[in-house]
């Protein structure tokens, strides 16, 4: 059996499959749950593709506190413990070296996170600070109308992964993310030229609006 493999037989009976104390046969230790190391750069990225491999795994409970560590006496004290470590593992394996060394000696994956979010959070605000800033003084200029779109949807898709909406029932989430879609519409039809102004005063009558890949396309 591989040494990496930290489940055991006993351990896996005792919990449904819909635990996240539950290991499947395939998470070991060298598992990395997103496709670039954090090097420092691009945090928000990094932290969204983390808690969707975790989320994958039904490990988010680890990080976030909702799974709390067991009392010792407990028959899931030993279960937590495995994943809490195997969580812990697979942070270390999607960090860089440099930044590894720094925080490895943490022994409890919800304090790790935690620190790690205290750490580079504050980078990426100023982060989101040039993107916004970005995207305000853009315009077409004298590029064509595909350029134009491509450039400000570069953009917009980098500073989507660098926010995040809350997570509710409420419909909070729903209402942002259409107030933006909103401000993508306007952003993108403010920079465009005069030549469009005609086509521009159409679209910004229209209830609702449409997405802005529609207002992309009626300008093509």
């Amino acid at each position: 059996m591989n040494s990496s493999y930290v489940s055991t037989s006993t351990t896996t009976s005792a919990l449904s499959s819909s635990s996240p104390l539950y290991l499947l046969p395939f998470d070991f230790l060298e598992t990395i749950l997103v496709n670039t190391i954090f090097n420092g750069i691009g945090y928000e990225s990094w932290r969204k593709g983390m808690k969707l491999g975790l989320s994958c795994k039904n490990k988010l409970g680890l990080i976030n506190g909702s799974v709390p560590k067991p009392q010792p006496t407990s028959p899931l004290f030993e279960p937590w413990n495995r994943c809490n470590d195997m969580v812990v593992a697979w942070i270390l394996n999607s960090l860089d070296k440099e930044i590894t060394e720094t925080v490895m000696y943490t022994e409890f994956a919800e304090k790790f996170w935690k620190d790690i979010e205290q750490r580079f959070v504050q980078v990426s605000g100023l982060k989101i600070f040039q993107i916004r800033k970005d995207i305000s003084s853009i315009t077409q200029d004298n590029s064509n109308i595909a350029s134009y779109f491509n450039r400000i949807k570069r953009l917009w898709n980098e500073l989507c992964f660098s926010i995040s909406y809350p997570e509710c029932e409420c419909g909070c989430k729903e209402a942002f993310q259409k107030l933006d879609e909103e401000q993508r519409e306007h952003q993108f039809l403010s920079g465009l030229n005069d030549s469009y102004s005609t086509i521009r005063r159409n679209i910004l009558l229209m209830k609702p609006l449409p997405d802005v890949d529609n207002v992309f396309h009626a300008h093509k």
